[in-house]
């Protein structure tokens, strides 16, 4: 009984996981769409930022701000 109700809470956080990513990822998506070629640098930048690529300083918008 308890490895059933392991293997269902495992089952289930792992679909959560994949339908959050899911929806992040549809909203970068859209951003990126909708977004001005400099808009979809820093929106790419910071994404590979948070999935473990290099930091490094984002780049001047248009008004010369990070």
């Amino acid at each position: 009984m308890m490895l059933t109700a392991a293997i269902v809470t495992a089952a289930v956080l792992g679909v959560t996981k994949v339908v959050r990513d899911w929806l992040i990822l549809r909203h970068v998506r859209a951003a990126m769409d909708a977004g001005t070629p400099e808009d979809r640098v820093r929106i790419g930048m910071r994404l590979a930022e948070a999935l473990g690529g290099r930091p490094g300083p984002p780049p001047a918008g248009p008004d010369g701000d990070g």
